[in-house]
């Protein structure tokens, strides 16, 4: 809503019945409780043989008479805390939505210099925090959560989406409720500012869902949080051992492990579940903690430069990331540590914890590996830390000598559906890469701005390639930076006077740039690449749409039930194979034969299950690597059950 700067007229004081009015409201809209008093004390005894019969009447008449209870002085430090005495408020209007429609409202200030902005009221909004007041009011609002990346979108003016939260969800998250944003590195500082579309507190599971959960009002870098003086975000606000708590999920050393329903519980990585008759191992101290973190991060880095893995890290890595992927995998065990070297062979040490190093913060130990030169950091609006690159070429790296990892207990055999040979755990999910060729007139604007036409690019570096060409072109409006202007290369190569939003564009001279983005990827031929153990990560990309497994459900002669499943082909598997395992699996026949309309030069099988088989075949295709969104099931039976 403030990405651009509004129009905010003359500061005038609040007189001081509006302002306790006002206060009053916010404490009644957000729910909020003041302080109880602190008991008074008792009244002396009075000497009742001293005073006259008139002065006792008069006092027990008096003391008859109703009157108004004196302030309650915790709600009096609540109303100071929300506005202070005194607090200015000026009127203020911008534009707001894709169509820039004007809107006005009232901006509350405190009298400071410069003064910062507490409280905002546009519109039909409700009225909401900015966030320097909920850094001066920690708790007035329920705070969710998200990841470090999407927190960079948010702090450009995106909404938070259901599938960017992260769980647990506080209670008083409900629709129409105003929150705060936080990311996963300052979990206690929210530096966004929204108001719920869904009942978050609700949510059981995020992954894979759809809409739109918070949308967002204000955050820290807009215009409204720069009236302020852009001051430095806080490292943490309120009760330091609840801080303390809420990180200890991301600095101690745990697994984080996900129910069927979606919600986390956390499983300390240095338990194994017994505990029962053994010795207390010592605590570590804290030079032997930062030791044995900077072991792991090294190892890390050499074994991902070993063994190739590094190829897979896609650039930027969030702080959490990072430390999941790169750190805490390789500390060392229990048994490193002396004396108890016979001890907790099958963990970490359960001293090894972030909180407990000298760094204290993942972001902090980022830091010292930037300052030693092993990897490359920026921070990000809203003080977020990322890792932009590693020194994959230095010594230290490359001849680091490994040692031993903790090794988890064996557990008994078990005989999955992909059947006995293929173990007992699913290998790597399977990715799909979707990229663009530019073709026929769109290679013009490759060309002008000097990048290869016969090359693949993923959405992201095709839209990036078009931005850079309105920056070449100066096409980006001064005053809005989301509107460009047309130029003979665009209306001719990506618009078409036959197309209702293409004519308006044509017609007014100017687009939306997301708009020109999507024509452009329109106007490129769609590839694809299956990505799964045993493809090459340089195969030549395949022309087409990615592809799908299809899973249908079909009734046959009224009463029977067969299952087909067909397109295994593109993701490495064999349909024989397949049908094999699925026929015991099942205990049922399975047949396999070319799929109706399949070409002969590039054919496609499908496998014939009797018997409603869907949750099998999803098993089946789980063991290798398959995921949901690469599944399309279709229930042709009626919804009957059998």
């Amino acid at each position: 809503m403030f990405k651009k700067k509004p129009n905010i007229k003359q500061l005038a004081p609040l007189r001081s019945t509006d302002r306790r009015k006002l206060a009053n409201q916010i404490i009644k809209d957000f729910n909020l409780t003041p302080p109880p008093p602190p008991p008074a004390p008792p009244p002396p005894p009075a000497d009742t043989e001293a005073l006259s019969e008139a002065a006792i009447e008069n006092a027990e008449a008096r003391a008859a008479v109703p009157h108004p209870p004196p302030p309650n002085a915790g709600e009096v430090a609540l109303r100071n805390a929300l506005l202070p005495d005194p607090t200015n408020s000026a009127k203020i209007s911008t534009t707001h939505g894709p169509d820039l429609k004007p809107i006005a409202g009232t901006i509350y200030l405190t009298s400071d210099k410069p003064p910062l902005p507490l409280w905002v009221k546009m519109g039909s909004e409700k009225m909401f925090p900015t966030a320097y007041s909920l850094w001066r009011n920690p708790g007035i609002v329920p705070v969710v959560h998200t990841h470090a990346s999407v927190m960079e979108r948010l702090c450009d003016g995106a909404d938070l989406m259901i599938p960017g939260l992260v769980g647990p969800f506080p209670e008083g998250a409900k629709v129409g409720r105003i929150v705060g944003i936080a990311s996963l590195e300052r979990p206690g500082v929210p530096v966004v500012v929204g108001v719920c579309e869904v009942d978050v507190s609700a949510l059981e599971w995020v992954a894979g869902e759809k809409g739109k959960a918070v949308r967002v009002l204000h955050w820290v870098g807009d215009e409204i949080w720069r009236l302020g003086g852009e001051g430095a975000i806080p490292e943490r606000l309120g009760d330091e051992k609840g801080i303390e708590d809420l990180e200890e999920g991301l600095g101690a050393v745990s697994l984080k492990d996900v129910d069927e329903k979606g919600k986390g519980k956390e499983v300390e990585a240095g338990s194994d579940g017994a505990g029962d008759g053994q010795e207390d191992i010592r605590e570590l101290s804290v030079k032997e903690i930062d030791e044995a973190f900077h072991a792991a991060a090294m190892f890390g880095l050499f074994d991902h430069f070993d063994t190739g893995k590094s190829t897979s890290l896609s650039f930027p890595l969030t702080s959490s990331q990072f430390i999941s992927t790169l750190v805490l995998p390789y500390l060392p065990p229990a048994s490193s540590f002396p004396p108890h070297n016979l001890l907790q062979n099958t963990a970490p040490h359960p001293s090894l914890q972030m909180k407990k190093s000298g760094h204290k913060s993942a972001a902090k130990f980022l830091k010292l590996l930037d300052k030693e030169g092993y990897i490359k950091i920026k921070t990000r609006n809203g003080g977020e830390v990322v890792v932009m690159d590693v020194d994959w070429d230095r010594d230290d790296v490359k001849d680091f000598t490994p040692y031993s990892l903790p090794v988890p207990p064996k557990e008994p055999k078990k005989e999955t559906i992909a059947g006995p040979a293929s173990g007992s755990t699913a290998p790597s999910p399977i990715r799909v890469v979707k990229l663009f060729k530019p073709n026929g007139k769109a290679t013009t604007i490759f060309y002008e701005v000097g990048v290869g036409t016969k090359d693949f690019y993923t959405s992201a570096e095709v839209k990036a390639i078009m931005n850079k060409y309105l920056e070449k072109e100066n096409l980006i409006c001064a005053t809005n930076k989301r509107v460009v202007k047309l130029d003979s290369i665009i209306s001719n190569i990506l618009l078409s006077t036959n197309l209702p939003g293409d004519r308006e564009a044509l017609r007014a001279g100017t687009a939306k740039r997301d708009y020109l983005g999507e024509k452009i990827l329109k106007a490129c031929s769609p590839y694809y690449r299956v990505l799964h153990p045993s493809a090459d990560e340089s195969s030549k990309p395949k022309s087409g749409a990615p592809p799908k497994i299809s899973v249908v459900l079909e009734s046959r002669q009224g009463k029977k039930t067969v299952t087909k499943v067909s397109g295994l082909e593109p993701f490495g598997i064999d349909a024989k194979g397949a049908a094999e395992v699925l026929q015991r699996a099942c205990a049922g026949s399975a047949s396999v034969g070319l799929l109706n309309g399949s070409s002969p030069k590039t054919p496609i099988m499908e496998i014939v299950l009797q018997g409603s088989h869907k949750k099998a075949v999803m098993e089946f295709l789980e063991q290798k690597g398959v995921v949901g969104k690469f599944v399309v099931v279709s229930d042709k039976t009626g919804g009957k059950k059998k």
